[in-house]
């Protein structure tokens, strides 16, 4: 898997996380004014492996 740092068309700055066969995995949910900012995105969600999974019932 890698991530990909890039601007969009209104120049904020987003990435988008992919898997070995280069299909999208997760996006950034936000744009982001710095470049640090999404790169602090993109290490919240490395961090998130281990993160708990909870199922919800269907409404």
């Amino acid at each position: 898997m890698y991530f990909v740092l890039y601007k969009d068309i209104s120049g904020y700055w987003r990435w988008t996380l992919k898997a070995s066969n280069h299909e999208t995995i997760a996006v950034s949910s936000e744009s982001y004014v710095r470049k640090s900012d999404a790169e602090h995105g993109i290490q919240l969600t490395k961090s998130a492996y281990n993160a708990p999974v909870y199922e919800r019932e269907s409404v």
